[in-house]
């Protein structure tokens, strides 16, 4: 059944796309009248724009310059016109179902790439599965034309490559009564078949040379749409082994209903809209669910990308310290060494030991005097209990960070003496409390306290940094 809006000439091949336009604009909009396949419809050669009477040609030449020549059709053309559409859109969207869901929602949202390319790229790449071979794959084929469009040729190459059917195929009724096939060639059509065909067409496709039975055959299976629908239906189908076969009588149809009354009738249509819009409020409902799980997913994804990034970034750091400290290390003790001989070529003995005194250290800058004391605490320490040693300069990070983050707590500015914490990891180490000390920290009788009443936060900064190498080293 075909309607037609008798407001705007539009036509409706279905009753619920003719209901939904009435509910849309109004009672204005809801009178129908139905049409034939036969009627005529002009359709635009350029963009394929229809219109239902001549009088509108020219107001939709006017609208859009593009539209020039117009070409007279049917509505059974504008029906086969829309179920090629449909179905086309049916295979694009079933090609989005071939590749990993999750992955398309991080490619296409998470990372902006576009559905269809995205979607394109993951099935180019299935085999090494991962989201950065999807997108080297994309930015290797950037420059294509295509790139964001599904052609016919494309989903024939991707639906084969999955081994997957173009079109969804017959659909056959499980609870179907079977039917048995006693058909031979020669014998007529049903007359179920031949009361649903048009006498008139019939004789006009038996005057161009056709059977009977091929002929009735051919306007059942399209439709009535005419003469040129027929015969091209059986240059299509002549080499079908039933070609030569009768059509199979059609299901019995149900008996027709009882008409319903002006009440009962306006009853059943807002019992229809009523289930209308519940289905579009649970459509709705069950869409934002699925795009929030989806959103929630790309977060997660982008998180934990994030977090990664972040990791691999401080290994970095930590490993070019280390390759400073190497350096500098290497570089001090060539030195040293070009040191020791010149001195025995000067007075041809090995030059004395090198000692430290209290007051050397004491003269110097206060961050040369922590980098001495956290040098000798690992020196005296790293081949005894090395992991006193760790717990007691994890514990010097924690009293320095806490100063440095908190400068007026007078909380962090006191450790007591007696706290079991200090007294088991930090009071054994004697270059620990020269730490302190150089930090601002002064022996009181029962605690050792800030003597600064601001604390020097670069000073505890180079601590915690020079802390961290420390335990990153043993």
């Amino acid at each position: 059944m075909i309607l037609k809006c008798s407001k705007t000439s539009r036509l409706f091949f279905s009753a619920e796309e003719a209901q939904e336009h009435a509910e849309a604009f109004g009672a204005a909009y809801a009178n129908f009248e139905e049409v034939s396949m036969e009627s005529k419809v002009w359709v635009c050669a350029e963009n394929g724009r229809p219109c239902y009477t001549e009088a509108e040609i020219p107001r939709l030449k006017a609208r859009d310059p593009e539209c020039k020549t117009f070409e007279e059709k049917t509505v059974a053309y504008l029906l086969q016109l829309q179920k090629s559409k449909e179905e086309e859109t049916k295979r694009k969207e079933r090609f989005f179902t071939l590749v990993d869901q999750k992955k398309l929602a991080a490619l296409s949202v998470a990372k902006s790439h576009g559905r269809t390319r995205s979607a394109k790229a993951l099935l180019a790449t299935r085999e090494k599965g991962t989201i950065e071979a999807a997108e080297a794959w994309i930015e290797e084929h950037s420059g294509e034309v295509d790139l964001d469009k599904l052609t016919l040729e494309f989903l024939e190459t991707a639906f084969a490559s999955a081994d997957v059917p173009m079109s969804d195929g017959d659909v056959v009724m499980a609870d179907a009564a079977p039917v048995v096939d006693e058909r031979k060639p020669g014998d007529p059509n049903p007359p179920e078949i031949k009361e649903n065909v048009k006498a008139e067409l019939v004789k006009e496709l038996i005057e161009m040379g056709f059977d009977e039975m091929k002929a009735e055959k051919a306007l059942f299976k399209t439709d009535n749409q005419g003469v040129q629908f027929a015969v091209n239906w059986l240059a299509e189908h002549e080499n079908d082994a039933d070609i030569d076969l009768p059509l199979l009588p059609p299901p019995k149809a149900l008996p027709p209903k009882p008409k319903m009354s002006p009440e009962e009738a306006a009853a059943k249509a807002e019992e229809l809209q009523k289930k209308m819009r519940d289905k579009k409020k649970l459509e709705e409902k069950i869409s934002d669910k699925e795009k929030e799980r989806m959103r929630v997913e790309s977060v997660k994804m982008m998180n934990e990308a994030s977090e990664k990034l972040k990791d691999e970034e401080r290994k970095r750091r930590i490993a070019q310290d280390l390759r400073e400290k190497e350096q500098h290390e290497k570089e001090k003790a060539a030195l040293k060494e070009q040191l020791r001989q010149d001195y025995i070529d000067r007075f041809g003995v090995e030059p004395p030991p090198e000692e430290t005194g209290e007051k050397e250290i004491k003269e110097k800058t206060s961050k040369d005097q922590l980098t001495y004391w956290l040098n000798q605490l690992k020196k005296n320490h790293k081949d005894g209990d090395v992991e006193a040693l760790k717990t007691c300069l994890s514990t010097l990070r924690i009293y320095t960070k806490n100063l440095m983050e908190n400068p007026v707590e007078v909380k962090f500015k006191k450790l007591k003496l007696e706290n079991k914490a200090f007294q088991t990891r930090v009071a054994s180490f004697s270059e620990a409390i020269e730490v302190l000390s150089v930090l601002g920290f002064d022996k009181k009788e029962d605690c050792l306290e800030q003597r600064k009443s601001v604390p020097d936060g670069w000073l505890c900064g180079n601590a915690i940094k020079f802390i961290d190498l420390m335990l990153g080293q043993l």
